[in-house]
Formats: C-alpha cells, structure tokens, sequence
C-alpha cells in the first residue's frame, strides 16, 4: 500500500525585524513560490512596536496623532493586507505562512489559522471566544491574536500574531482591528505567570504542522536571505 508523504514546507524564525524589512523578505518569498522556485514558507518572527493600517482602514482607529506614536517609539506603516489598524511589539509572535492556497479556499485558511492559535492556547488552559462577527482570536471578550492576510495569484500574505508577554499598555493606541472598546490581553496575563517565548513559538510550530497536516524544514535567516536572493 503506497504511504502518502505529507507536503514539505521550509520555515524560519526570524526574530525581531522591522516591518518593511519582513515585508520584502515576504513579497520575494511570494513571487518564487508562484514560480515554483520554492516550497512553500511559514515564517515565525516579532516586530518593534509598529502600528499597521490595513488596506481598509479608518485613520481615526489610530487614536493617537502620528507624531504621538513616534514620541512613543512606535513606527506607522500602511501594509496591503486587508483589515484595519494592528499593534505588533516585542512579546507577541506573528506566524505568517507563505503559501499557495489552491487546494485551499481563504475560508478554511483563515479557520486553520485561528484553529492553530487556539489549539495553542488550550494547551495554557487558556479557551478561546467564538466570535464569529470579529476577525482574530478572543478570551473573555479581549483580543489575544488578530488575523490579517493579502492573498496575491493564489498565495499567502501577512498571517496570525498572538500576545504571549507583551506590554499590554501600548495597545491602547488603537482600536483593536478597528473595535472601539475592545482591549487586548495575552497568555500571560491571562495564566498569571511568565510564559517564554521560544516555548510558544514551538507550540505553534508544532500546531501549525498538525492543522496543516505539513513537515516543516528548518532554514536559517542566512539560508532564506540567500534563497530571496534569487528572485
């Protein structure tokens, strides 16, 4: 009886790495793989803390002047994902899958991806809301992972991040996906005890293989720059 392999994706973690830099990383990645240079990439990495405005946003989700932010040491940017103003910093991990979607409608992605972030956090004991009129991850009402995606010829974009121990204050500069009221919390706030990073980033690679029923293949950052490097 023939044994079907599961497909064979590279990933990397990047670490800290500012949003434009990733960016280009992303878009590079994006064009081999619709070339059939590369397998298909899930990138694991953090941002300083930078405040993002999807593609169809409102300005005033940003509730602070912008001259504010940068007082504050938080970059802006306008991104080409869809969605509207998200806050990413130091403690929260962002999982963006480079992938090709053919066999696999934007429905189901964006279940999958929010299927691997709540897997993740029940093994914390941490449960996640069902809240079907908002886009992202919820407990108790307040946003731990928030979902943003630009899909272009068939591929992936953009992705989850989820809080795991950051400084929760700094949220407090926009409205969470552009929900006024809506605060935010993260695995640890809601555990009460400090939960490391690279121990989540493992969960969710591990998760990540499950739901996507996928191998995964190390590369180093230098391996992925060099891969870029050809496109």
């Amino acid at each position: 009886m023939e044994v079907h392999q599961p497909p064979a994706y590279l990933y990397s973690n990047l670490g800290l790495i500012p949003f434009l830099d990733a960016m280009e990383l992303e878009h590079k990645l994006t064009k081999l793989i619709s070339d059939e240079k590369s397998h298909d990439v899930l990138l694991i990495l953090q941002h300083p803390p930078t405040v993002t405005m999807g593609k169809f946003g409102k300005p005033e989700n940003v509730l602070i002047p912008l001259s504010g932010l940068g007082e504050k040491g938080i970059a802006y940017y306008d991104s080409d994902r869809g969605g509207d103003a998200t806050f990413n910093c130091p403690g929260q991990i962002i999982v963006h899958p480079i992938i090709n979607l053919k066999h696999r409608g934007a429905k189901t992605y964006i279940a999958d991806l929010n299927l691997m972030g709540s897997s993740v956090l029940s093994s914390y004991g941490v449960e996640a809301d069902k809240l079907a009129q908002h886009p992202g991850i919820w407990v108790n009402g307040k946003q731990i992972g928030a979902v943003g995606l630009r899909v272009s010829h068939g591929i992936s974009m953009h992705g989850l991040s989820l809080n795991v121990n950051p400084d929760l204050s700094n949220f407090k500069v926009i409205n969470l996906c552009g929900l006024p009221g809506k605060t935010a919390t993260s695995i640890e706030a809601e555990i009460g005890h400090t939960v490391p990073i690279e121990e989540v980033t493992q969960r969710l690679i591990l998760a990540f293989s499950e739901v996507f029923k996928v191998s995964l293949s190390e590369i180093s950052v230098e391996q992925l720059r060099a891969l870029c490097s050809i496109c």
